[in-house]
């Protein structure tokens, strides 16, 4: 269970709260919440303590944020960072969420790949989109790293958890929860752009089914950049 303090004003802490629960609950992370409003009682009893995986307060008109691993004994820091007041959505999700810090209190998914007898697993966050190559299909990466599949796409596609994928055009199924914008390009076709700066294609033909899984998988669609008007 992934354990949270919550420092600032009952507001600030309000604030806080209610900007985490949809992230932490599309996850599906267990938590629990702490708050404490008193920042000399945080900075003599919490700071340096192993009671919290994860510190986020106001402070300064910013919200800031520490998560604190095991090293050995005593905890210690691992990740520090600053949002802002409060913090939007995009932010929660990339400084947060796609933290690799916090990937042991949630399991999005993997991949399996086995290679020669050897096995490797890929994990869902880490998938752009996959696209078919004749018999065997690519899966692009987010660090830009492609890894090749001995299977067509339909068989991979059956392997998948497809709550985390939809298909955009022939031979192509996009990782829902890596999309950082849509554009309309034309009027049969738009442009997805993932969070890694590819690009790839969203055939019309697809879109309305598109629309619907992308809905599904991302609650906090309204307060993406989803479509260009």
């Amino acid at each position: 269970m992934l354990k949270i303090l919550l420092s600032g004003s009952a507001e600030e802490r309000k604030i806080l709260e209610e900007a985490l629960l949809r992230p932490l609950n599309e996850y599906k992370i267990s938590f629990n919440i702490h708050n404490l409003s008193d920042p000399e009682k945080f900075r003599r009893s919490y700071l340096f303590n192993d009671d919290y995986n994860l510190i986020v307060m106001c402070l300064d008109g910013s919200t800031k944020y520490i998560f604190k691993g095991c090293s050995g004994s005593p905890f210690l820091y691992i990740v520090t960072g600053i949002m802002s007041f409060p913090p939007a959505p995009e932010e929660i999700d990339e400084k947060l969420m796609r933290n690799r810090e916090l990937a042991s209190f949630f399991s999005p998914g993997e991949y399996t790949v086995t290679h020669h007898g050897c096995t490797h697993k890929i994990p869902y966050e880490d998938i752009d989109y996959i696209q078919s190559d004749n018999k065997k299909t690519i899966m692009h990466l987010t660090n830009g790293e492609t890894e090749t599949i001995s299977k067509n796409i339909g068989k991979v596609a059956s392997e998948i958890n497809r709550e985390y994928f939809a298909k955009s055009s022939p031979g192509l199924i996009v990782n829902t929860r890596n999309i950082y914008k849509i554009h309309n390009s034309g009027r049969d076709s738009r442009i997805i752009e993932l969070k890694s700066g590819a690009e790839v294609q969203l055939k019309g033909i697809y879109f309305d089914k598109f629309r619907d899984a992308y809905s599904l998988s991302v609650s906090r669609v309204a307060s993406l950049k989803v479509l260009d008007e």
